[in-house]
């Protein structure tokens, strides 16, 4: 189904369609083309002449610009400048007046003043900059001020800012400090908003009224010809804005816009990630859509950056404004009186209020004194020169820039930093006001710029550099950046300002569509520099799409971007080896790097020996790979603890006294403990800590469930009727009846089994959602894998032939060398005595009486060379039943899903088939053998007695022949040979 997780519900606050061709005029076009040039007819001929000048060496045509400069650069363009002035200056006029009334301009008005004032202003600016600049300023502030207000609807969807009669903002009051711990820091407007309670709360709940007004009549609206594209932002609009609404007729009708889109498979899904309990908590910014909101808004040239902390001397200096009086410390003073109210329980400014007074505190008054000190003299000097030189010009302050002399390549950074100050400081000093008027429609035009040129940049990628040392270079460069902003209608009127801009003037637009482009370069390479060795989760993401984008026409980035692209592999190979260590439940081998490298290597090793390395960039420095292992699981471990403590986990479990209500917290969270205690000590504690606790909260539930899972499996077939279940359980308890088994317990009651059946089998639908699609893709993997276990088996078995080797099986293993000593004295008489002549007497007087030593020799390696050949060959061995022991896990494993063939649709066949492929699985032949060992024995008589032992061996023995008793036989023993893993 269609979602909407990336939707964004902001209203666009400057909307372009697609207009005709005739919308834009004529003499706007050329307008924009002379500029000043326009009032006299030789020097506006002389500027078109220089225009058409930039196209005469290249296949341009310009009717393919803008369909009304067809006969621009033909002999037609001799009466193009007459009467050009006279149009032109009744526009400006118009416009001029228009402006003068504009005081609060609307989202239309922003389009098409500020349309006008592209193509008019840099025909006479000294007229219009004015009432440009402060339309600009206007009409970007509102967006900002539109998003900020969109963040705190979205933060208060619980019910806040339902309008009771009489109107009362209590609950907005309670909560909006709660959302803005840590929300207030996001913006220059949430930051002052977050400050003012009362206002903030009268005005949120009057909108959010208006917003249901307006939902529920474009649902009413929506309902009587639905569509998908219409279900999407309503959807939308309903998860944030609903929750507000007021029970009425006039409520919107939600549920029934949810039923429709559902049956057009319509869904919405909520911005916030999905919970992970080893992950850090979800935050309030994620769960509104925070950076989806704030990316929505910089496609509209809104960049909303943040440059510095929250401190009492700016919060001070913002709360500052909303008073009166003289100086800062008075206008200080009069704020605190009025909102400390509102502040007594705020983190920073609370202590500046009297606790039993809405006043300021003396403390609040000392730091008025100190706010006012320090900002005339520390911070006033400084702010002139700073903004100045973050803009990149000689003097902003005197008088306005026009919007076509405003710098072209200010960065996001030096946005966020003069846009503070201008925010924090401008209402407190005149004479920067000049100045943050150049500052808001420098970062606007910065903004509007960054979308046109990534724009244009992504349609002339591999086409922006000089592959091939041509002098034609650039024209091609011109044609095709003509041909591109033809084939994104930008000739027809859309797309921003900046974006008409340059593909109305192409010629002139290839510096700044490289220049930006370079500067993206210097600014990846930074960055690089910066994190490539170890980067991040996100900073792969990022860093490798522009390394991709950029890339295509920057050749030096190829080696840099290569090696992120190395490192980012390690580090996505680094989780996936964590991931298999954790599921093989290798105890304690992430807790500790020296842990972590012994068996990393041994799975490199061994996946290296069997041809399946698929892990080769976190193989090649176990070192730095259980770094970042260890780190991650370390973080994980932390997280996972924090979660259960905060949730309150263990408490919720301990208050369900029915243990079939204990189900789902135990089942979701005691996976993730299992898999992550043996990695921690702080989750265990000695039975202290938190996944220890929850263990033994669920202990109850764990017990049981064991039970009714073996229940489950003698059901198995029977468990998608539930006639049929009810009679096979009661058949089975019959059975089971007084033999003391245990699973007795779970038919002591007959009148529960209907409830015991019904649960079963909600049990095993939920397990049959997805089944078969994870089956087949099981199945695929099995096959194959079973193919190459059979080819590595006889590569196997050909390197034991060829070294004489044979795999025995055997009941006791050698020690290290030693030889044992027995005697043997009438009183322990030999069972193999038998007569004999011994020709080294060793007793002086001749007894008959048997005194005889005997020597056990037990085997060892030791003793005995071991060939390259032989140790190659034990090594194939060992990993061949390591491969089995793992595809015969494996194997097991799909058996279990493969119980509940019968009740999951689509699963028979499937289930046949893993069935004969497991069956087909067979290990390598082991021999069981028996080899004889024949001890010296020495008597004191001419009897010879002969003892004979017998033993068995796991050792494989090398033979010069058939190993029988008369063969002779060697056992070897070689390191790093087959140990069984732990079942996963």
């Amino acid at each position: 189904p269609q979602n909407l997780a990336r939707a964004a519900a902001v209203p666009r606050a400057v909307k372009r369609d697609a207009g005709a061709q005739d919308g834009i005029e004529e003499e706007l076009l050329l307008a924009l083309i002379v500029k000043e040039k326009y009032d006299k007819e030789q020097d506006c001929k002389s500027e078109l002449d220089k225009y058409c000048e930039k196209f005469k060496n290249v296949k341009i045509n310009v009717e393919d610009i803008h369909g009304k400069l067809k006969d621009l650069c033909g002999s037609g363009n001799q009466d193009k400048c007459k009467n050009l002035k006279t149009n032109i200056e009744n526009k400006r006029d118009k416009l001029k007046k228009d402006l003068g009334t504009l005081s609060n301009p609307t989202n239309d008005d922003c389009t098409e003043k500020g349309r006008q004032c592209l193509f008019l202003e840099g025909a006479d600016p000294a007229q219009l900059k004015e009432g440009c600049n402060k339309l600009r300023n206007k009409c970007y502030q509102n967006k900002r001020d539109e998003v900020a207000i969109e963040v705190l609807l979205r933060a208060l969807n619980d019910g806040s800012l339902k309008k009771p009669e009489p109107p009362k903002t209590d609950k907005c009051k309670k909560r909006l400090p709660e959302v803005c711990q840590e929300l207030s820091d996001k913006s220059n407007e949430l930051a002052i908003r977050c400050l003012k309670t009362e206002e903030t709360c009268t005005s949120l709940v009057n909108t959010a009224g208006e917003r249901c007004k307006t939902l529920k009549g474009a649902i009413d609206n929506a309902l009587k010809t639905l569509t998908n594209e219409t279900c999407l932002p309503l959807l939308e609009q309903c998860f944030f804005y609903g929750p507000n609404c007021e029970e009425s007729k006039e409520k919107p009708d939600c549920e029934q816009l949810a039923e429709k889109c559902s049956e057009k498979k319509v869904v919405f899904t909520p911005p916030e990630p999905p919970f992970i309990p080893t992950n850090p908590a979800i935050t309030l910014a994620q769960k509104i859509g925070l950076n989806m909101l704030y990316e929505k808004a910089a496609q509209d040239g809104v960049y909303i950056g943040k440059f510095s902390t929250q401190n009492v001397f700016n919060l001070l200096m913002l709360l500052s404004q909303s008073g009166t009086g003289s100086t800062i410390e008075d206008k200080c003073k009069d704020a605190l009186t009025k909102h400390c109210k509102d502040l007594k329980e705020h983190p920073i400014l609370g202590s500046l209020c009297e606790k039993n007074q809405d006043k300021a505190s003396k403390n609040g008054e000392q730091e008025c004194q100190k706010i006012y000190q320090k900002f005339e003299q520390e911070i006033k000097q400084f702010l002139s020169p700073t903004i100045n030189d973050k803009l990149g010009v000689h003097d902003a302050s005197t008088s306005v820039i026009p919007w076509h002399g405003l710098p072209k390549f200010l960065t996001e950074e030096a946005c966020a930093e003069v846009e503070f100050y201008c925010f924090y400081y401008e209402p407190h000093d005149k004479t920067l006001e000049t100045l943050c008027k150049n500052v808001g429609t420098a970062c606007y035009k910065r903004g509007l710029g960054a979308v046109a040129y990534e724009k244009l940049q992504d349609q002339l990628r591999g086409r922006m550099h000089d592959a091939n040392h041509d002098d034609s270079w650039p024209d091609k460069l011109l044609v095709n950046l003509v041909d591109e902003c033809k084939k994104l209608g930008v000739n027809q009127g859309t797309g921003n300002d900046e974006l008409l801009s340059l593909c109305f003037q192409p010629a002139d637009a290839r510096g700044p569509i490289l220049g930006d482009l370079g500067s993206k370069t210097v600014t990846l390479n930074k960055h690089l520099d910066e994190k490539r060795d170890f980067p991040g989760e996100e900073d792969c993401e990022d860093m490798e799409r522009r390394c991709k984008a950029l890339g295509m026409d920057f050749d030096r980035l190829q080696e840099p971007c290569y090696s992120l692209k190395h490192h980012c592999s390690r580090l996505k190979q680094a989780r996936e080896l964590e991931g298999l260590l954790l599921l093989a439940k290798t105890n304690g081998s992430l807790k500790d790097e020296e842990s972590c490298q012994e068996k990393a290597l041994e799975h490199c090793r061994r996946k290296e020996r069997t041809g399946r390395h698929t892990l080769p960039f976190a193989c090649v420095d176990p070192n730095v790979t259980c770094k970042l292992m260890t780190e991650s699981v370390r973080s994980k471990c932390y997280f996972l603890g924090e979660n259960i403590e905060n949730r309150k986990i263990v408490e919720e479990i301990k208050q369900k006294k029915d243990i079939d209500e204990q189900e789902p917290l135990c089942d979701f969270w005691e996976p993730y403990c299992d898999a992550y205690m043996p990695h921690s000590d702080a989750l265990s504690n000695g039975g202290n800590g938190k996944c220890a606790e929850l263990k033994k909260a669920c202990e109850g539930y764990r017990n049981q469930r064991k039970l009714e899972d073996r229940f489950t499996v003698l059901l198995a077939g029977t468990l998608g009727n539930v006639t049929k279940c009810n009679y096979t359980y009661l058949s089975f308890c019959i059975k089971l009846n007084n033999t003391g088994h245990g699973l007795t317990g779970l038919c002591n009651n007959s009148s529960k089994i209907p409830d015991l059946c019904t649960k079963f089998m909600d049990r095993v639908q939920k397990k049959c959602v997805g089944l078969s699609g994870k089956l087949n893709k099981e199945e695929k993997e099995l096959k194959k894998e079973i193919e190459e276990y059979n080819k590595f088996k006889k590569e196997a078995e050909g390197a034991i032939e060829k070294a004489k080797l044979v795999l025995a099986l055997a009941s006791t293993v050698g020690t290290s060398n030693s030889i044992q000593n027995v005697s043997t004295n009438p009183s322990t008489p030999n069972v193999n005595n038998t007569q004999g002549t011994n020709t080294n007497a060793s007793n002086s007087n001749g007894s008959s009486g048997a005194n005889s030593t005997q020597r056990f020799m037990k085997r060892s390696g030791l003793q005995v060379e071991v060939t390259a050949q032989d140790v190659f060959a034990f090594e194939k061995a060992s990993d061949v039943f390591t491969l089995y022991d793992e595809l015969k896990t494996k194997c097991e494993a799909l058996s279990v899903d493969c119980l509940f063939r019968v009740e999951c649709g689509g699963c028979m066949a499937i289930c046949e088939a893993i069935d004969k492929a497991c069956h087909g699985l067979k290990p390598l032949s082991v021999k069981k053998q028996e080899i004889k060992v024949i001890t010296n024995v020495t008597t004191t008589t001419t009897t010879t007695t002969t003892t004979k032992t017998e033993t068995k061996t796991t050792e494989a023995a090398t033979c010069s022949s058939a190993c029988t008793a008369s063969a002779t036989c060697t056992s070897i023993r070689t390191t790093d040979t087959h140990q069984r893993l732990p079942r996963r």
